[in-house]
């Protein structure tokens, strides 16, 4: 439960408080867990997290009996967007930018906030070779937080259609190769490690050819949804790539779940999608709380749906972790949020209370 300590909580919105403070039963701060602790808030920034309720006095302070966590990163979704992600007409489109084509108001953005989802990667479909440069945004406010984070490249079955080149794995490799051979604009950046990439590779040859091609090129990045990736860890290592794997469901293959398992244990960073609105909201911690069934370390699991997610993202400057001068982008839980039985209580995007009651 959550009560207001002050009356300025009492009777307005958490947002008119420039300066508060959050005491929580257990704060999961950038050092682990803090019991009995303090979150302050400051012009929607974090200013520190003390023991106790060791704050200014008469600084207002929001009583939490429950769990706080930084806000939850989707490290790729079609949030809001789903029209316009995608053109299926040219293979190849560097220089389309999703930041310019979602919808802030959609409703996809009110649901993941409600699962504790506070920052999302934009990105185009990958129904084409080169589909575009994703975007990163708040759920909510509008606030684009990056409007250039990854080029998006596809490198699976999804990309290839018989009607319009490339038409096979070797054609989709022949045209990256010869894109890089003099990159211009976009590819440029990606060829000088200014941009990263962010590569749709499904099965098991799909992601040896990403990961080969990426190796040779020295690209910096991730691979999107590669199911099998824990079965090539040594490709996976020697690439540098981190992973981003799709949602696992309630009775996903356990193959899927082992190979979660491998990268988690041998220190690769990975995070999950929330492609929205394919999958349901909660998909994230979902998919954290099988990792941790299948033997992956808790703590591993929370850090893949935040701060290892932000640094995925490109954005662990501003979000994924409750250290000083982040965003104040936070998540208060009725209980362990990798406990499925657990909810959001109240939700708070740059300091303003944008989901629950704390007044």
């Amino acid at each position: 439960m959550i009560r207001a300590l002050a009356l300025v909580l009492a009777l307005a919105p958490t947002s008119l408080a420039q300066t508060f403070g959050v005491h929580a039963t257990k704060i999961h701060g950038p050092e682990g867990v803090v019991e009995d602790a303090t979150l302050l808030i400051e012009d929607g920034k974090i200013r520190a997290l003390v023991r106790g309720r060791d704050v200014p006095n008469g600084t207002p302070i929001v009583e939490h009996d429950g769990a706080l966590t930084a806000g939850f990163v989707a490290a790729h979704s079609y949030a809001g967007m789903l029209a316009e992600s995608h053109d299926d007409t040219r293979s190849v489109i560097p220089e389309a930018r999703i930041a310019h084509a979602f919808d802030a108001g959609a409703s996809d953005f009110r649901r993941a906030l409600a699962a504790g989802v506070t920052t999302l990667v934009l990105a185009p479909q990958p129904a084409t070779l080169v589909p575009g440069v994703t975007a990163i945004a708040k759920s909510a406010g509008g606030t684009i937080v990056r409007r250039e984070a990854h080029l998006a490249i596809g490198l699976d079955a999804r990309a290839q259609r018989i009607n319009r080149a490339p038409t096979s794995p070797a054609g989709m490799i022949a045209e990256l190769e010869a894109r890089f051979a003099k990159p211009e604009g976009v590819f440029a950046s990606v060829a000088a490690g200014r941009l990263p990439v962010m590569i749709a590779a499904q099965q098991r040859d799909d992601i040896e050819r990403a990961l080969a091609f990426a190796t040779k090129h020295r690209l910096t990045g991730a691979l999107l949804h590669p199911v099998l990736a824990g079965e090539l860890l040594a490709d996976v290592q020697r690439s540098g790539f981190s992973v981003v794997f799709a949602p696992l469901g309630i009775g996903v293959e356990q193959r899927a779940i082992e190979s979660v398992v491998k990268i988690a244990k041998a220190g690769v960073p990975f995070a999950f999608a929330l492609d929205l609105p394919y999958d349901a909201p909660d998909a994230l911690r979902v998919s954290a709380a099988l990792a941790v069934r299948g033997g992956v370390e808790p703590a591993v699991a929370l850090r893949a749906l935040t701060s290892d997610a932000a640094r995925i993202a490109g954005v662990q400057d501003r979000v994924g972790t409750l250290s000083k001068g982040m965003d104040a982008d936070f998540v208060l839980w009725s209980g362990d949020p990798l406990d499925l039985g657990s909810r959001p209580i109240a939700v708070y995007v740059d300091g303003v209370e944008r989901l629950g009651g704390a007044r």
